[in-house]
């Protein structure tokens, strides 16, 4: 399998470790922030694209907690939420630069497939993981999101392959194989940064992402 797309956060980038927390500053408990932070309103707001500005998207985030913040706390919140997705996207996991590393070198086509906001991939230029993509989409600037058909068939425009042809590895979060799945892509579910249960959805489940280059032939 010469064509490849990947999910960005928890598939090829951890995050949150050990950088001080924007939620601190609004006196919000780490369960709270889970439980409110991916609500379906706002995580379309910003994964749509609806809002791009980072600072507003802020405002909206902190007002989705029921709280305030003056100017400077408004600032202050996005340094800190701007610092921690600079690091998630810098420190790489060795393996995971080199498995691709891997699949470049054999030929392969890499397209990333993204459900991001502006804040998220500020930097995503500095990353390590930016060379080694000759493609890719964030939700927040297509306006579309996964597991909506029409990014799948975004990525397979670029690719220049019909889906059958093309392999989606994700961590599974956003039902993004099940949106995969839907267009006819084969998928492969990796848990070796979230111990997610097995999806239904998945062709292959890796614990080991390095497993990937197992799945490179025809057989894939």
């Amino acid at each position: 399998m010469k064509h490849w797309c990947f999910d960005l956060f928890l598939t090829l980038m951890d995050v949150r470790r050990g950088l001080p927390h924007e939620k601190d500053l609004i006196g919000v408990s780490r369960e709270e922030w889970a439980r409110c932070y991916e609500l379906p309103a706002f995580y379309e707001r910003r994964n749509r694209g609806l809002v791009t500005e980072p600072i507003e998207i802020c405002r909206e985030l902190i007002a989705a907690f029921g709280k305030r913040l003056d100017e400077a706390g408004e600032r202050e919140f996005l340094r800190k939420r701007e610092d921690a997705l600079r690091l998630d996207l810098m420190e790489i996991r060795p393996e995971i630069l080199e498995t691709l590393r891997a699949l470049k070198s054999r030929g392969c086509e890499l397209c990333l497939v993204s459900n991001a906001d502006a804040i998220d991939v500020l930097h995503w230029a500095d990353s390590p993981l930016t060379p080694l993509f000759d493609h890719a989409i964030f939700s927040y600037q297509m306006g579309m999101i996964k597991p909506e058909p029409d990014i799948y068939w975004l990525a397979m425009k670029r690719l220049g392959v019909p889906p059958a042809d093309c392999v989606f590895v994700g961590d599974g979060g956003s039902n993004e194989l099940a949106g995969a799945k839907a267009v006819d892509m084969r998928t492969i579910q990796v848990r070796h940064i979230v111990k997610r249960s097995p999806i239904e959805d998945a062709d292959i489940i890796l614990d080991d992402f390095r497993d990937i280059l197992s799945y490179t032939g025809e057989h894939a």
